[in-house]
């Protein structure tokens, strides 16, 4: 009993140390993808130029907090910006054009709705569509494992470019979970043993990494990245076989999933930069031949 005893001592001191850093990784690149060093005058050049475009957003819960953000970031900057909810075909004029697509922990659902956005009712027009799978979408007892998803979702690419090639796809990497709060969590790491979210956050961190792999060199909205970045730069990860497992940062969420006002405006930030971006590279093709 005196062993037990001096073990849960020992272990109640380290529970103070643990409690802090346990769960932040080193500073990294991802500081430019959160966000983090992003001026006002930049976030409203990047809002000026997606408001002339017309997006197409596939989501569920989390893409709504994304576009809460992006409502209140607009405001903020004093760029007004189309945020319109469809169900089919979208409005003339620019805008960011959501729906909800499928069911959450059916992805095949998701992608087959969003592509039936841009492959039925007449081809509406739009300058960029992108889809965001839930965290839901990918556990330990969901139907599709990574390559499943992967494999789903590339399909899907390769269908919508062949039928709409002026259509620039932007991909969305998987949004994690919060590792539970709190000092059991901080006990747990330091013996080794898992939380109950570490599964399925290892899986989706296989699919992103995944993502990011195939689709290397293309547009990527990384919401994984910003999830997990705190604003110093570290990151909220756990170690598992000595690699990094990414995981959304406590501080920017409060059910554990979804993001708070902090997080929403970190992504909304993060989505206009990198829409901005995209519609930038388009539009310099056809500027080099107009000059020839």
């Amino acid at each position: 009993m005196k062993r037990r005893g001096l073990l849960w001592v020992l272990v109640a001191a380290l529970v103070l140390v643990l409690a802090g850093c346990g769960q932040h990784e080193g500073k990294s690149a991802m500081r430019e993808a959160s966000g983090n060093g992003e001026d006002m005058e930049s976030v409203v050049e990047n809002l000026r130029t997606i408001a002339k475009a017309r997006v197409l957003f596939g989501h569920q819960s989390v893409g709504r907090n994304i576009l809460a953000g992006l409502e209140s970031l607009s405001k903020e900057a004093g760029v007004p910006l189309r945020i319109v909810e469809i169900s089919g075909a979208p409005p003339n004029g620019p805008g960011i054009f959501h729906t909800n697509i499928g069911q959450n922990g059916n992805p095949v659902s998701k992608v087959e709705m969003f592509q039936s956005f841009l492959t039925a009712n007449g081809k509406p027009q739009y300058d960029i569509a992108m889809m965001k799978f839930c965290y839901v979408d990918l556990r330990q007892d969901t139907p599709l494992g990574v390559a499943e998803m992967i494999d789903q979702y590339s399909r899907m690419v390769n269908h919508i470019r062949l039928t709409r090639p002026e259509v620039q796809l932007v991909h969305i990497t998987m949004p994690l979970v919060a590792e539970p709060p709190g000092k059991k969590t901080a006990v747990k790491r330091f013996f080794g043993l898992a939380t109950v979210e570490d599964a399925n956050n290892i899986l989706r961190n296989a699919y992103n990494d995944a993502l990011r792999a195939k689709y290397s060199g293309e547009a990527i909205f990384d919401l994984a990245g910003v999830e997990s970045t705190l604003p110093d730069g570290t990151r909220s990860a756990f170690k598992h076989d000595g690699k990094a497992i990414y995981t959304l940062a406590n501080a920017y969420t409060q059910d554990g999933g979804h993001l708070n006002e902090v997080a929403q405006r970190r992504a909304a930030i993060a989505f206009v930069q990198t829409l901005a971006s995209t519609l930038e590279a388009r539009k310099e093709p056809r500027e080099r031949v107009a000059e020839l």
